[in-house]
């Protein structure tokens, strides 16, 4: 095994995931509301090029983009912490293209599965929900599923 340090100073490590030719991987550090874009060398594992592709500035307290995952369009769906929804976003122009509310606070990740990979599973916390808003919030914790008309990419084996 080699491991070797490719970024530093990051504070919330979540989302990362790739481009559908592997030539970029998109990375999130919760703190900075950023999606950034690197240009990815896949023989090589090496980064390069930082570039921001979405931001969540004007989100509000608490509103954080959290895991995603990508589409075979190469677009990027974001689940927003705080923020009650999953967003996809084109990369390419920064264009927000839609936003779905999820019935929990926080939802955090979200993969693409299902014979065609058209299910959209949605992972979601309930961790620090005071009660008053638990009780209201029964799905808070919960794997949601939705059904898309866009096919996602395959998820990869580790193979070490």
């Amino acid at each position: 095994w080699t491991i070797k340090k490719v970024l530093d100073k990051v504070t919330i490590s979540n989302g990362i995931t790739w481009s559908p030719d592997n030539s970029i991987m998109y990375y999130i550090d919760s703190a900075t509301k950023k999606v950034m874009a690197f240009d990815y060398n896949l023989a090589a594992a090496q980064i390069s090029n930082p570039r921001v592709v979405a931001t969540f500035t004007n989100e509000g307290e608490g509103i954080f983009p959290d895991g995603m995952t990508s589409d075979e369009e190469g677009m990027l769906w974001v689940a927003v912490w705080g923020g009650r929804r999953l967003t996809r976003w084109n990369p390419r122009t920064s264009k927000l293209l839609e936003s779905v509310n999820i019935p929990a606070t926080r939802p955090t990740s979200c993969v693409f599965g299902g014979k065609n990979l058209t299910n959209l599973y949605i992972t979601s916390a309930r961790i620090g929900l005071e009660e008053s808003i638990l009780s209201n919030e029964p799905h808070a914790g919960g794997l949601f599923v939705m059904k898309t008309n866009v096919k996602g990419l395959p998820t990869y084996a580790f193979g070490g």
